[in-house]
């Protein structure tokens, strides 16, 4: 019996989106059939397995709420439809097969060299029964979901096997036709947009020559290798990142507004170094509900502004005082700022489009009378270590869209010097204003006019709250709203100045964090410690979901997300909008059936993630516990928070 497919607004977007699928044999494995030109793939082994996994979770269970299923029950289809449209161009969802899957299922994005119009392709694997009239109900279903005004069907045939080609008038802004081909070859659907790759997959399926397949490409061996993929996960992915950006780009169809292409950008400035990230996700275990480990496969040492990526494995284990019990998000990062900071001239450079303009901004800062007259190199960079902290929090009361609160502290070696440093520069600042709080001097930012323009440039990352661009002869501001201050050992950076105030009030109220009193912490760095056991690492985060998600939550039940100045606004909009659509503030989906956060945060289990630096790039894990795991006998410390690598035992224990 089919089942509705559930769809999560989260990480596990995908592993959500295909648990229709139910399983009973294997054919082919995906990656013998993909081709090494792949840039992305996922691969689920098992549809039955991932199914029975996944309602294992509290997010299935959130998902069959009765206060929560009507909604997902009604904007399903829009749901789906959108993120399919998103980077799927198949005219075929998992839903469409979920009944008559019965093994592994994967999907492929391809680059294609020599055609402009549409430099891509993507594919569909999935086994299927050997049987014909169960394949040509399934194939009816499929075609029944396709317009019959606009659709026309053919076929043809490539090595004794028929494809049927469906063919759809161009979307909007697009020159040629949506072609979607399918063929079912000893058990196996095969699905591609592109006539040249469903030759090639049927060609590996009967075993003939047809070039070499991603299973035999270094990096994906090597990914693989470094990630430990132990296959048993429900699902395992495999991604280029700026191969895969530029499949995506080009299936949107749209182009940066700015003058620089980013990708370009990021290729010639040394980020083409990343070579894959690759991992595995186990669902349903007695302690966690999601299990994510993986690598980022990098040539090293990383040469120009990709050098910025320069983190070591001495992160702190401490949680500052400052921190306070109310936090949604704790992040400690150990980042090589001394160095790595000027690694990005040559990425300013290239982004604005002069040679130079990275040494001119700090000679100006350095030397223009009418600057701050600051000496980065002498005056700031000394003063600083290598120990970066991040918090976020959500103001009380009702959400709104200035409710979620950051705040970033570096530590530093000489307090006094660095609020010397600080004040020079501020004082030149004309938007800033200094408040006195408990004896401490904070420097707040407001750009009060015409707050709500974004500069050119920025604005493909949507609505942050930008100020106005200011004359070509002038520097634009990026935030609207600010401040900054030293305290203690920390030079903090905030969205809020309220942030920092609270920050200050914590640390002088006592030498400990509340943090380390508190269920969430004491079981996410419990259950890390277990699961990724080791000392070294560059960075650490716990994430209390049920804090984190509220006022994106609340906001998107009100219809105002687009409006928050939140990345996560952004993206969603972005990806969910529709070809043709003038971005607008608008919600496409409509959250008003939703309940009150508070009737769904029970579901919302802490998660959390480290990170270890190698000499092939990072190792990292994340994880989502489950409601079962009640963390340690006695509250361990995040000393024992540590690598990714998994251990033996827990390795053992997951088959």
């Amino acid at each position: 019996m089919r089942r509705p497919l559930p769809c999560v607004l989260c990480a596990l977007v995908v592993a959500a989106v295909l648990s229709d699928l139910v399983s009973a044999q294997q054919n082919t494995p995906a990656y013998e059939l993909l081709p090494a030109n792949t840039q992305a793939a996922v691969w689920i082994r098992s549809g039955d397995e991932l199914l029975e996994r996944w309602d294992r979770t509290q997010l299935s269970q959130l998902l069959a709420d009765d206060a929560v299923a009507p909604f997902f029950n009604e904007q399903r289809q829009e749901i789906e439809k959108r993120f399919m449209d998103a980077g799927w161009r198949l005219n075929v969802k998992p839903e469409d097969i979920g009944e008559y899957s019965v093994g592994q299922i994967a999907f492929g994005w391809m680059t294609k060299e020599g055609t402009p119009l549409k430099p891509y392709a993507m594919a569909l694997i999935a086994d299927v029964e050997n049987d014909a009239l169960i394949n040509e109900r399934m194939m009816k279903e499929i075609e029944e979901q396709l317009d019959p005004k606009k659709t026309k069907k053919s076929t043809l045939s490539h090595g004794g096997v028929t494809i049927t080609k469906y063919s759809l008038p161009p979307r909007t802004g697009e020159l040629i036709n949506q072609d979607s081909y399918f063929a079912i070859v000893d058990g196996l659907l095969l699905s591609s947009d592109d006539e040249q790759m469903i030759k090639q997959l049927i060609d590996r399926q009967q075993e003939k020559s047809s070039g070499p397949a991603l299973a035999q490409d270094e990096t994906f061996i090597q990914g693989r290798k470094l990630a430990e993929i132990s296959g048993n996960g429900q699902l395992e992915y495999f991604v280029r990142p700026l191969g895969f950006a530029r499949v995506i780009r080009s299936i949107a169809g749209k182009r940066s507004r700015s003058n620089a292409d980013m990708l370009a950008v990021l290729e010639n400035q040394g980020f083409s170094a990343i070579q894959c990230v690759c991992g595995e996700l186990i669902l349903g275990q007695e302690a966690l509900d999601i299990q994510h480990r993986g690598y980022v496969v990098a040539k090293r040492p990383l040469e120009k502004s990709a050098g910025v990526l320069d983190f070591l494995n001495d992160v702190s284990r401490d949680i500052p005082n400052f921190v306070n019990e109310n936090v949604s998000s704790f992040l400690a990062v150990n980042w090589n700022v001394r160095e790595a900071f000027w690694k990005t001239e040559g990425l300013v450079d290239e982004l604005a489009g002069t040679e130079g303009v990275f040494d001119e901004v700090i000679e100006g800062i350095k030397k223009d009378p009418n600057g701050p007259l600051i000496d980065i190199r002498a005056d700031v960079l000394p003063l600083l270590t290598n120990e970066i902290f991040s918090i976020s929090d959500n103001k009380e009361g009702e959400a709104d869209v200035d409710s979620r609160r950051n705040l970033i502290a570096l530590k530093v070696k000489d307090s006094a010097a660095m609020t010397k440093v600080l004040n020079k520069a501020m004082k030149g600042e004309p938007d800033a204003e200094l408040v006195k709080f408990r004896g401490v001097d904070i420097w707040q930012v407001v750009h009060r006019e015409d707050e709500n323009i974004i500069p050119e440039g920025l604005d493909d990352f949507g609505d942050f709250g930008g100020p106005a661009p200011a004359p070509a002869n002038q520097p634009q501001p990026w935030l609207s709203n600010w401040a900054i201050t030293v305290h203690g050992e920390y030079l903090m950076f905030a969205s809020h100045v309220e942030m920092i105030q609270d920050a200050i009030s914590q640390a002088m109220a006592s030498n400990k964090s509340p943090l380390l009193e508190s269920d969430d912490y004491a079981r996410v760095s419990a259950a890390i410690a277990e699961f990724y056991p080791g000392q070294d690492a560059s960075a650490w985060q716990i994430l209390r979901t049920n804090k984190a998600y509220r006022v994106q939550y609340e906001l998107f039940r009100r219809g105002e997300l687009r409006r928050s100045q939140s990345m996560l606004a952004s993206i969603l909009d972005r990806l969910l909008q529709k070809d043709g659509d003038t971005i607008s503030k608008d919600q496409k989906i409509k959250g008003e059936g939703l309940p009150d956060f508070d009737k769904i945060a029970k579901y919302l289990q802490p998660s959390g993630m480290t990170v270890r630096s190698t000499p092939q790039g990072w190792e990292f894990g994340s994880l989502m516990l489950s409601e079962k795991f009640g963390g340690p006998t006695t509250v361990q410390s995040a000393a024992q928070i540590g690598t990714a690598r998994i251990s033996t035992e827990t390795a053992e224990a997951n088959r």
